[in-house]
């Protein structure tokens, strides 16, 4: 059996307030990946965006994490990153990526040897 490339969902928004769909995007999201065959999605994560995004009514982002907190309990999968809120400012989408795609990196294990060059399994399969 082929194996499976391993997946990270990551969501980035005000989440003022979470809701239900946003849990089941990820539900969906999963369940499609894994009936491909393909793919085995090994997380998620929710990143509410910072205080200074100005959008009108917006929360306080510790009060937006504290709410994300709640609402994944019973998650045994899905996280909240409280990162990109705690920042000094608003990022933009792309750094947050950016972050996330180091952390994990970082996280995987190391492999030596004369085809892997001490690289991290993430960026070998092409991320």
């Amino acid at each position: 059996m082929k194996s499976r490339i391993p997946v990270v969902l990551l969501a980035c928004g005000s989440f003022n307030p979470i809701t239900n769909m946003h849990l089941r995007l990820f539900e969906v999201a999963r369940d499609h990946l894994h009936q491909t065959g393909m793919y085995q999605v090994v997380q998620g994560i929710i990143s509410p965006v910072n205080d200074n995004y100005r959008k009108k009514d917006l929360a306080a982002a510790q009060h937006r994490v504290a709410m994300v907190r709640l609402a994944l309990q019973t998650s045994d999968w899905i996280r909240v990153d409280p990162w990109e809120s705690e920042q000094a400012q608003w990022m933009e989408t792309v750094k947050v990526l950016r972050h996330h795609h180091r952390e994990l990196l970082s996280s995987l294990p190391r492999t030596e040897g004369p085809d892997h060059s001490g690289s991290a399994s993430l960026e070998r399969a092409g991320a």
